[in-house]
Formats: C-alpha cells, sequence, structure tokens
C-alpha cells in the first residue's frame, strides 16, 4: 500500500515509473502469482520501457483502468455499464500488461457501496473489474462469459450471481479481512522479504496517494471505510475462497413464500395469547428472522428481511389492534358483569373460563346449590323509623350475609332488596357445592346473632334461609339494554319456598341438599310439605354448632 509512510520516503507522488519497475524486479526474485498495479497510468513516460520490462519479466501483471462519463441507472436491461470514455494505461504498458480491469466503484444513493461492476464496456469492449480479472488469471481461465440473461458470470466453473446490469453483491466480513497489507517502501527496499509474496496474488494501489479513494461498506458499522486497493483484494480472496463467498439474492418466490410464512406464523399463533406474550412472542419471531438471515447470509443468499418483517408486525398489529378494541373489551365486560356476583379471586377465573369455551353465556344446564336468604322483621320496626334508617339497617344485614357467601366462593345471583340468591356449582365447578351452602347458611346465623348481641338496642331482622339443590339454566339475561347473569328453573324456586316455611334465624334445606353429610353439621327430617305447581318436598332443618 502507498501509504504516508512511503510517500514521506519515496517522494511526492506520482513516482517516476522506474519505482515501480525496481518494486517488480525485487518481487520477481520469489515470483507472486500475479501482480496487479490498481493505479492508472494514462499518459507516456520515459520510464515505460523498464516497466514493461520489468511486467512482461514477472509474466503475470495486471493493469487498472476507469470508465469515466456513464449511463445513468437504470440501463437497458441485461446490459453492462456502458462509458463513454474508459482511462487506459499508456500504449507501450498496455501491450505487457497480462490484464487489464477496471476499478470504478458507484456507491448506492445512500453511499454505500453493495455491489460492483463484474465489467464495463466502451465502444464494444469489455473490462473486467480488477479483481475479478487478478481470480481468472489465477484460475487460469482466459475468457470470462457474461450471461446476463441467466444472471451469472462464468469464470471457468466459477459461476457469480449478477444482477440484470452483471453487478456482483461483495461480500465483505471487514476491510481487508485475512488480507496482510505491507508497506510499499518497506517492499522497496526489502524489508519485507521477497519472499512473503511467493505464489501470492499482489495487489499495489493507494492507501493515502491522491489517486485513492474511500467507501462505505455495508458492515462497517463503526464509519470505517475500504479503499479502491481493499475492494479489489477483497474480490479476488471472496472469487477465490473455497467455496467462494459470491451472494446472491433471494429469488421473488423464496421472498414471497418467506413473507407468508412469517404473517401466516403470526396469524396462527398470536391471537389466543393476551397481548404481553403476543408482543414478546413478537420479537421472538423477530429475532428468529435475524438470525435466519444470518445464517442465510453465511450460505449465500441476500434474504430482504425488510418484507417478511413488516407482514410480521402488521400481522401481530392487527391482531393487537383487533383484540383491544373487541377481544379486551369483551374481557373487561365480562369482568365488571361478574364482580358484581363472584368473589374477586374468582373473576379472573370465570373469564378465562369463558374465553376457553367451558362456560357459554348463551345458556348451560347444570347442578347447582341455591341458597335463598328472606330477611324479615320490617313490620316490628318503629312507625317514627325513618326511610333512611331502614335501609341502612337493610344495607347492614345484606352485607352480613354476603361475607359469609363469599368466603365459600358463592355467586351472589339476585340481591333483592330484603332477599337474595347465592349459588355454589356456578360459573365454576364446586364438587362440595352442598357443603359449601350449608355451611354458608349456619355461618350467616352465626354472624347475624353476634352482630344482636352487640347491638342490642338496635331493631333486630332476621333471617329465614332455604337451600336446594338440583337442575338449573345459568346464563346471560338482557333486557332494555341490560345485562344480568343469572339461573332460572325449579331449584330457585324450590329454594325460595323452602325459605317461607323457615322460622326466623332457621335454615331449611332440600332433601337433595340434606343428603349431604357434612362434617359438624347435624340434620333433622321435617314434616314433608307441598310446593304448589312442584308436587311434594321433603324438608329438613341444619343444625351446626349453637344453631
Amino acid at each position: 500500500a502507498i501509504d504516508g509512510k512511503s510517500l514521506d520516503e519515496i517522494g511526492t507522488y506520482p513516482w517516476p515509473r522506474a519505482v515501480h519497475a525496481a518494486l517488480l524486479d525485487r518481487l520477481s526474485a520469489e515470483p507472486p502469482r500475479l501482480v496487479a498495479f490498481d493505479i492508472l497510468f494514462p499518459q507516456p513516460s520515459p520510464d515505460d520501457a523498464a516497466l514493461a520490462m520489468a511486467m512482461e519479466k514477472s509474466g503475470s501483471a495486471l493493469l487498472a483502468a476507469n470508465g469515466v462519463s456513464a449511463a445513468a441507472y437504470p440501463l437497458e436491461a441485461e446490459t453492462l455499464p456502458t462509458y463513454d470514455v474508459v482511462i487506459l494505461p499508456d500504449e507501450i504498458l498496455r501491450q505487457a500488461a497480462s490484464a487489464i480491469g477496471h476499478r470504478t466503484v458507484t456507491p448506492d444513493e445512500d453511499g454505500v457501496v453493495r455491489r460492483i461492476a463484474t465489467a464495463i464496456q466502451a465502444n464494444g469492449i469489455q473490462y473486467p473489474v480488477l479483481g475479478l480479472a487478478a481470480a481468472a488469471q489465477a484460475l487460469g481461465v482466459k475468457n470470462i462469459e457474461y450471461d446476463l440473461p441467466a444472471r451469472t458470470v462464468r469464470v471457468g466453473a466459477l459461476q457469480i450471481p449478477v444482477d440484470e446490469y452483471g453487478r456482483m453483491l461483495l461480500n465483505f466480513p471487514s476491510p481487508s479481512a485475512g488480507i496482510a497489507t505491507y508497506s510499499y517502501v518497506d517492499v522497496f527496499r526489502g524489508v519485507v522479504p521477497a519472499a512473503t509474496f511467493r505464489d501470492k496474488l499482489v495487489f499495489i494501489g493507494g492507501a493515502e496517494s491522491i489517486e485513492n479513494q474511500t467507501y462505505t461498506i455495508p458492515l462497517s458499522l463503526d464509519g470505517a471505510k475500504a479503499n479502491d486497493i481493499q475492494l479489489q483484494a477483497d474480490i479476488a480472496s471472496m472469487l477465490l475462497n473455497t467455496p467462494p463467498n459470491t451472494l446472491q439474492p433471494q429469488g421473488a418466490l423464496g421472498q414471497l413464500a418467506l413473507t407468508l410464512a412469517f404473517a401466516l406464523l403470526a396469524g396462527l399463533t398470536l391471537p389466543h395469547l393476551r397481548p404481553l406474550y403476543a408482543i414478546a412472542l413478537t420479537l421472538v419471531y423477530l429475532l428468529g428472522l435475524l438470525l435466519f438471515t444470518f445464517e442465510a447470509f453465511n450460505r449465500g443468499v441476500i434474504i430482504q428481511i425488510l418484507y417478511p418483517a413488516l407482514a410480521l408486525l402488521i400481522t401481530a398489529l392487527s391482531i393487537t389492534t383487533f383484540r383491544y378494541l373487541f377481544e379486551e373489551r369483551r374481557r373487561r365486560f365480562l369482568t365488571l358483569l361478574f364482580r358484581r356476583y363472584v368473589p374477586p379471586e374468582s373473576v379472573g377465573r370465570v373469564v378465562d373460563a369463558i374465553d376457553r369455551g367451558e362456560l357459554p353465556l348463551t345458556g348451560a344446564r347444570r347442578v347447582v346449590t341455591v341458597l335463598y336468604a328472606d330477611l324479615r322483621g320490617f313490620a316490628t320496626l318503629s312507625d317514627e323509623t325513618t326511610p333512611q334508617t331502614v335501609l341502612q339497617l337493610v344495607n347492614r344485614y345484606i352485607e352480613i350475609a354476603l361475607q359469609p357467601i363469599q368466603a365459600e366462593g358463592g355467586t351472589v345471583s339476585k340481591p333483592m332488596g330484603d332477599a337474595l340468591i347465592a349459588i355454589w356449582n356456578a360459573p365454576l365447578d364446586q364438587a362440595d357445592h352442598c357443603a359449601r351452602g350449608l355451611r354458608t347458611a349456619i355461618q350467616i346465623q352465626r354472624d347475624l346473632m353476634r352482630y344482636q348481641q352487640k347491638r342490642a338496642t338496635e331493631e333486630k331482622l332476621n333471617f329465614g334461609i332455604g337451600i336446594a339443590t338440583g337442575w338449573a339454566v345459568l346464563g346471560n339475561v338482557s333486557a332494555l339494554g341490560k345485562v344480568e347473569y343469572t339461573l332460572v328453573g325449579d331449584t330457585v324456586n324450590v329454594a325460595a319456598r323452602i325459605s317461607a316455611f323457615a322460622n326466623n334465624n332457621q335454615i331449611l334445606a332440600d332433601g337433595a341438599t340434606a343428603e349431604t353429610n357434612v362434617p359438624g353439621i347435624t340434620m333433622r327430617a321435617l314434616t314433608p310439605v307441598r310446593v304448589r305447581g312442584l308436587g311434594s318436598a321433603r324438608r329438613r332443618t341444619a343444625r351446626g354448632g349453637r344453631t
């Protein structure tokens, strides 16, 4: 490389061509496979004869050319980049050169060099890029075939994928990775032995000379640049590697298949997840796409990551938006609905069961235990008792009853002012629903007695409680825009009728409930009664502890 050290010791550039001739003579002592000058020699010089002789002696010296005044892209399809003028070496040097290659680099619109023309043409003559010409000579190939309709350039058995203009994608792990660089002056003065370059490909060019240009390459994230000589050396290294490090873009069908695959993957998996989990899984998919892209790159295929990533993100965003607008609103509605009926710790389980389809809201028939608590004693209230006092008293008694119901996991179906209905085994399964109902009834009466003992001077109300077990239909009932989760059926009516037979602070249960053996609770059979419209019903009174 013609670096600052070389300029300081040899002098201002351009140097006499005799200097290059002397360098070639020194290298010829231990012949390299070839020497490629990434330097332009357009004007005649008194030293041309000496340099030409040194080139012929080396037997394999390549010179550089440069295209100017090119036609703008896009060109006519399947056409090599065409230039009005190509700057060529002086005639004497052209005759001595084993090949001439162009060093014309055209960055993309963002200033990054991602591809280079495998050849340019002017006046019907094709000039391969210098790195490709060097690789062809190293492989012993004299003729390079440019098959643009097949998007292929052939160098013997080597096939290089190209676009419709014959441009190849560049594969640069890093600037000059694995390629040794030596100062021109150190080789010229013998500080670096000629044997270092025996049977090697040697590129000579400017690192800091006035001819040098630097280019941004795709992987130079730290702002590093690759200069002309590095580009040409890397092209030759890329093509001569085993296997070649050539790159080709993913085909249109492959691109479409990958895009659809990620859209389908998101569409099949994300709708079943909560939003946070869906976002996390989307990030995992993006990471997988990135890893797949890197692996494909290592195998020589360029994946256009934008389209599958966009398909994934758009699908995920659409699903998330839909769930937010519909599914999450639905969950919030269900949460608010069932928060009125079931204990707070059970609301989430109920909504999840609905989402899984285990709890149909349109109606389900199942065995339940129903507790009907009838609040009595209003007739004994003093006529002087204000309506506000009555309501406060009712609210306190209802609250006394609600606490044991929630503690036993009951669902409050219908608070009806002076009465309430509680259900077990709905909406969630509760195998011990009979026992829960009985324990709740006894606890209500116990809590009521304790409350009345503490408030001896306060007006007293009492509960008559009836419990029944049997089939009922449960689901949402709507009217006038209001939705209620409720149950209907004979079991509800039986519990209500039984409560009417119960004395104050007494618990009556039907036969189906009484058949349950609950430790700590004793049952006493009563005379069967006929419930109008329902036939005969057996009554049993429940006793537990002091009740």
